[in-house]
């Protein structure tokens, strides 16, 4: 099936869980796109203009046979990655204008957003059980925020540049875990151009907030008393924050930071058995978990991971992957969309 629309690059594709070949495309205009697999394109665009680019619109199309079959105007400028929660509910957007979007993907609803603290946001994650969004971008953070109180929770410092990539590790369990109840623990991973990835615990049961208390005629100060004031109330739905002090969001610091690569990274996924880290030059590492490939482990192996009784050790195996673009001086990964 080919697709002529707008003849906008593409900056980042998705299936639509539960969705029954439905997917999802945004560009670097500001739009999103939703396509049925089952329907051929449509050369003419089925949609009225935009009136105000600064306003979340959703079009959908004239008629039944279209497609896409609906367009989500996010906003200004580039979409640079999004992700749906595992149960299709909710759409995460980040962009070039530095804000994180959350939208009810069915009723096609914003929910909260957020704003990074300095440039754009460039990757997105969903925890496992929809509870928690990452973001990452040009201001070097890992950013945790949380669905319930719809604003940022945590902060992780430890990049030297550009966060390009981050994601939850759904098949790790915490110790001493039985497989029962909801988690309060979390594992998650970032890379940057930095060439770094970073794992990092997410224990909400230990995050330590910051505390405010107000001295006789002066201004208030976060050593002690009541929780600061972004801690006061939780947002309400459809409100875009901007971004809060720094000194009022709880700080991450990495388990694990190591050099990977040579180039700068692009992305980064978990699976049962590995953890896979891409450049943008087109290299994939593929990092085994404890317990799978030992047994061929190379004598020049690395350790990303050797925590105590947790045993994360890591062995690397690399590939390359084919490019036409490999000479261009710009080079950004391209969209990759499968579908068991």
């Amino acid at each position: 099936m080919e697709l002529l629309i707008t003849g906008i690059r593409c900056t980042c594709v998705s299936w639509i869980p539960e969705g029954d070949g439905t997917f999802i495309v945004g560009h670097i205009d500001g739009n999103l796109y939703v396509y049925e697999k089952g329907k051929d394109g449509t050369v003419d665009s089925p949609f009225a203009a935009i009136k105000d680019q600064t306003q979340f619109t959703v079009a959908h199309a004239r008629s039944s046979k279209s497609n896409p079959i609906s367009r989500w105007h996010i906003c200004q400028g580039s979409i640079n990655n999004i992700a749906f929660s595992t149960d299709g509910a909710y759409l995460a957007t980040v962009g070039r204008d530095g804000y994180l979007r959350v939208f009810d993907y069915s009723k096609e609803q914003l929910i909260f957003g957020g704003k990074s603290y300095y440039g754009a946001l460039l990757c997105c994650a969903w925890s496992p059980d929809g509870k928690y969004v990452l973001t990452g971008g040009e201001d070097d953070l890992v950013q945790v925020w949380s669905m319930e109180e719809r604003k940022i929770v945590a902060c992780g410092e430890g990049h030297n540049s550009w966060v390009s990539g981050v994601a939850f590790d759904s098949y790790w369990t915490a110790p001493n875990s039985d497989g029962t109840g909801e988690s309060s623990m979390y594992r998650f991973g970032s890379v940057g151009q930095d060439t770094q990835l970073l794992l990092w615990d997410l224990v909400m049961d230990e995050l330590i907030v910051p505390l405010r208390c107000f001295p006789p005629g002066g201004s208030p100060t976060l050593s002690s008393g009541s929780p600061s004031a972004h801690w006061d109330n939780i947002c309400p739905v459809g409100t875009i924050q901007p971004s809060p002090s720094m000194r009022d969001v709880p700080k991450l610091s990495p388990l694990v930071a190591h050099r990977v690569h040579v180039e700068p990274l692009s992305g980064l996924n978990f699976t049962s058995e590995s953890v896979v880290t891409i450049c943008r030059e087109g290299h994939i590492k593929i990092w085994m978990r404890p317990g799978n490939g030992e047994s061929h482990q190379p004598n020049n192996s690395e350790v990303v991971v050797n925590a105590v009784n947790l045993k994360d050790r890591l062995l690397p195996t690399s590939v390359k992957a084919s490019t036409s673009t490999s000479t261009s001086t710009y080079k950004q990964p391209a969209s990759v969309l499968i579908r068991n």
